[in-house]
């Protein structure tokens, strides 16, 4: 990531830390010792995204005072002795990269990098008890509910959709919707002659199905009746099934359209049935053209047709459908489009932005979607949306994502476009901050766009408040930059301490 923060002295970190407020990503704490309520911390970062815990600050209204940590040695010490304890804590989560201390003032704080912990060594719980698995969310930290327990289980043993559905047989599933599914597959592989195949035996060769190698009875797999099933077989398999599309473009109280799978329908409403339907709405919406390519599929012209089929594809195969709440929900606004899923993403946020690392909750569904060839098999989806929103300068995707849901926006609209509430000169100033990933000084400001100092300062003062941007820095090397997000935030103050660490301790 290019340098934001060019940091190369203490005094600025100083300043960051007397102005820097406890959020969910940060926790300052008052610490003579390692305090008792550190572990809760690490435990609630650790099952989250991530954040840092600093020892030695107390906050403040309206800035923090530097304490320092009392007995930094004992503290340390306590840190690596009770991490190497497992009756303390599941998992170790801090390296020593991950662990600094700074000098301030003659007072000695200590940074700690809690990094996220991976799925499988999910939850990490303190006191060798499973149920003292912490969680921050919007309304605080908490310990994890029954619910969200068994949600970090699965998530640490994906591809429950691959497990056999019992005493589910060939009839419950949709003859024709295996019968156009085939056929589409077909066109893709005619040398496999899957059109030639009987129902089983094309659903045993795609591995929709397997015989039993003890009692040689055919077993359908969980997410073969999902993804091809009848409804009330569905329902039965996953009572908390429930698949929702509205269009809500215009300025109806409502929606103007709506697919549901418990509405009345000509169709089976399973997953692939309603991928089918939601994304022809979705391309007549967006009105774009279309072509054949070599293996007759029809392929759009447009990059953000390929971003909303990316999202609907990761919305229904990454959708825990044990848990069933938020139900699966697209809702398409005007310049928008939010793509809503039970389930946590099994990826970081970071990681999918970077691409190459494919971790579906459920591989049979996301095979099925790919043997149709709609969906990207090393994980590149995530690039592809982003660096579809930065070729045509729409606004950045939003992802949001906790045990609970994962919810991603995508915008087919310009970033200043996305907030029509703002005057020329707001815009202005907005976009122009926007196309850099620098900050901006008032003088720098001025000298791009032509406006008065005044003019300027209005326009700043409006878009800080609306936090669109942030201030950095103070005095006359104030400067200003898009707002960011928490784990950018936490890569920049990390290299606030990597560059301490390499100049000046």
């Amino acid at each position: 990531m290019k340098e934001i923060l060019k940091i190369n002295n203490v005094e600025e970190l100083k300043d960051i830390l007397l102005n820097i407020h406890e959020k969910y990503y940060i926790e300052l704490k008052k610490a003579n010792e390692l305090p008792n309520s550190f572990w809760e911390s690490y435990s609630y970062f650790s099952n989250t995204s991530g954040g840092l815990i600093i020892l030695g600050i107390v906050e403040g209204n309206p800035i923090n005072e530097i304490v320092g940590v009392g007995n930094v040695e004992k503290t340390l010490t306590s840190l690596w002795d009770q991490l190497s304890n497992s009756n303390k804590v599941s998992y170790k989560n801090i390296n020593n990269e991950d662990v600094n201390t700074y000098t301030i003032d003659g007072k000695t704080i200590i940074i700690i990098h809690v990094k996220e912990a991976p799925e499988n060594m999910k939850p990490v719980y303190i006191g060798g008890k499973l149920e003292n698995s912490w969680i921050r969310t919007g309304d605080g930290d908490r310990k994890v509910s029954n619910g969200e327990l068994f949600s970090f289980i699965r998530n640490a043993q994906p591809g429950q959709d691959s497990l056999p559905a019992e005493n589910f047989t060939i009839e419950d599933i949709d003859i024709d919707s295996l019968i156009t599914y085939k056929e589409r597959v077909n066109k893709r592989f005619p040398k496999k002659k899957y059109i030639e195949m009987e129902n089983m035996d094309f659903l045993i060769e795609i591995g929709g199905c397997y015989k039993d190698r003890i009692s040689g009875d055919l077993k359908i797999r969980k997410g073969t009746v999902l993804f091809l099933g009848k409804y009330n077989s569905i329902k039965e398999l996953f009572p908390h099934y429930h698949l929702d599309f509205f269009n809500r473009i215009g300025n109806n109280e409502r929606w103007i359209d709506r697919v549901s799978d418990d509405e009345p329908s000509d169709y089976e409403m399973n997953i692939y049935n309603f991928y089918n339907i939601v994304y022809e709405k979705m391309k007549v919406i967006l009105r774009e053209s279309f072509k054949l390519d070599e293996n007759q599929q029809r392929v759009p012209v447009s990059d953000f047709d390929e971003t909303i089929r990316e999202c609907l594809v990761n919305c229904l195969a990454h959708a825990d459908y044990i848990q069933g709440f938020p139900s699966t929900k697209i809702d398409v606004y005007d310049g928008w489009f939010v793509f809503l899923n039970p389930g946590k993403m099994l990826v970081t946020k970071e990681q999918f932005l970077i691409g190459g690392d494919s971790r579906p909750r459920n591989e049979i569904i996301m095979k099925l979607f790919r043997l149709l060839g709609v969906s990207e098999r090393q994980g590149f989806g995530g690039p592809l949306i982003y660096k579809t929103a930065i070729k045509n300068e729409y606004k950045r995707p939003e992802i949001f994502t906790n045990i609970e849901k994962t919810e991603i926006k995508v915008w087919n609209i310009d970033l200043i476009d996305s907030y029509p509430n703002l005057s020329t000169e707001e815009k202005s100033v907005l976009k122009f901050i926007a196309k850099s990933n620098e900050a901006h000084s008032v003088t720098s400001i001025k000298a791009a766009l032509g406006y008065t100092d005044y003019r300027v300062r209005n326009a700043i003062s409006v878009l800080e408040q609306q936090k669109l941007i942030t201030k950095i820095g103070k005095g006359p090397s104030t400067k200003y930059m898009i707002c960011i997000e928490s784990t950018e935030f936490l890569t920049q103050l990390q290299m606030v301490m990597d560059i301490l660490k390499k100049h000046i301790l």
